[in-house]
């Protein structure tokens, strides 16, 4: 009792001492049984004082010395304390599983199926996704999908997030899409925007994967306007952004996609290069680094130079499906609206195009060689994409001396500087390059 007096007064460095002489008190007086509940307690107070070894061995220790109590929730809540403390281990899932299985039998057995038997249940959906069991995991968590939602909005939140989760990894977007949309529906009225706009933001990119372009397209454009309310996001803005950008020529490959799909990643551009204006403006604090806007703001460029090779790669094509000869039949109009890759693309200045993504993937790979080797991965990727450019309008010359350049710095560096295979792929792709 004087345990418990002390964390009602949030002093649990007080508590533990005493939950500890309670327990031992009851062991040598010859009532082991009595020390659980103490044991149980003092453990959930380890973990939240963060010294996880000690809680773990007052949990076995509340575990053995129950092999005399009859009460059912007693014991489904010992195997449920020691499964929780042991899925926080890295290498604690297999065991946690085993004891939050049993948990849930004993807390059925206490006619508790909707309360702590979903609550084990959970854990143990927990511990399976964690061994890469993500079928068993969802269909455990469906199972008990309706009683744990009913134990408060956080909770119902990140139960249909996690399903999500299962569902994704088992390929299955539309459903995955549809858990993650519900969840940001629930979150719909929190103060905080950010768990509705991340939703928003994974049922888009589901719902993207699904080929529901429309429905992505709503919930990317749905998350943006969260995270912007939020103005405290540029990095999930602009990947919202080049999301969009990609989406805007899937369904149609006519003129308006292609330009508002470039639109879309020059708003990207800009909302970084504003966040690294206000970055400098601001004179940051010692520590805080702008590298991850200027790695996003390299990508950015990347990307745009891709949608522009797709736009290139579509026209092409559009070129080779229209032979000489090849003309319509009378009547065979087009329909209102329809803006045709043939119309539209005609005026494609190709060559222009091409010259933009080398000038492109050329200035993002000078900023990843600015920020240093963690980049030289992203670094390698623009310089073979410049390099392979300037072979498709035939300055092979140009491109092989560009990634000659760069494998010969590549191999000046430092020992275990360089990622490995990294110098492998670099020179394998000139070798393609100059066959």
């Amino acid at each position: 009792m004087l345990g418990r007096v002390a964390l009602s007064q949030g002093d649990p460095e007080r508590a533990l001492p005493l939950l500890a002489a309670s327990a031992a008190r009851a062991v040598s007086a010859g009532m082991p049984w009595q020390a659980v509940d103490a044991l149980v307690l003092r453990a959930g107070v380890l973990m939240s004082v963060e010294r996880p070894e000690e809680a773990q061995e007052a949990a076995r220790s509340a575990l053995e010395h129950s092999a005399q109590v009859t009460e059912a929730e007693t014991q489904a809540v010992v195997r449920l304390t020691l499964a929780d403390i042991l899925l926080r281990r890295a290498d604690g899932a297999a065991e946690a599983a085993e004891h939050a299985l049993t948990a849930a039998h004993w807390f059925d057995q206490a006619d508790l199926t909707a309360d702590g038997g979903a609550q084990a249940r959970l854990v143990l959906a927990r511990a399976y996704a964690r061994e890469g069991r993500h079928a068993d995991a969802a269909e455990v968590l469906q199972s008990t999908l309706p009683d744990l939602l009913e134990h408060g909005e956080g909770q119902a939140v990140s139960v249909r997030e996690f399903l999500g989760d299962l569902l994704r990894q088992l390929n299955d977007p539309r459903a995955a899409a549809e858990q993650y949309l519900l969840a940001a529906e629930v979150a719909k009225g929190w103060e905080d925007a950010h768990p509705q706009a991340a939703l928003a933001q994974a049922a888009a990119e589901q719902l993207s994967a699904a080929r529901l372009d429309q429905e992505a397209t709503a919930a990317y454009e749905r998350s943006l306007e969260l995270f912007r309310v939020t103005g405290d996001a540029p990095v999930a803005e602009v990947r919202i952004l080049r999301s969009l950008a990609w989406l805007a020529p899937r369904e149609s490959t006519g003129a308006p996609a292609w330009a508002r799909a470039r639109e879309l990643m020059d708003e990207a551009g800009a909302v970084l290069e504003a966040a690294l204006a206000e970055h400098a403006a601001n004179a940051e604090p010692a520590g805080a680094d702008a590298s991850p806007l200027r790695a996003e703001l390299a990508q950015t460029w990347l990307q745009l130079a891709q949608v522009l090779d797709w736009r290139v790669t579509s026209h092409e094509q559009s070129e080779d499906e229209s032979e000489p000869g090849d003309e319509s039949e009378p009547g065979d109009e087009s329909e209102p609206g329809d803006e045709s890759a043939s119309a539209s693309e005609s005026e494609v200045d190709v060559q222009a195009l091409r010259l933009e993504e080398i000038d492109l993937t050329a200035r993002a790979g000078e900023l990843y060689a600015e920020l240093g080797p963690n980049h030289l991965g992203d670094r390698l990727q623009c310089v073979q994409y410049a390099a392979w450019t300037e072979q498709e309008i035939g300055r092979e010359n140009e491109g092989a001396t560009r990634l000659a350049a760069l494998i010969e710095e590549l191999r000046a560096m430092p020992e275990g500087v360089v990622p490995d295979g990294l110098l492998e792929r670099a020179q394998s792709s000139l070798d393609s390059l100059r066959s």
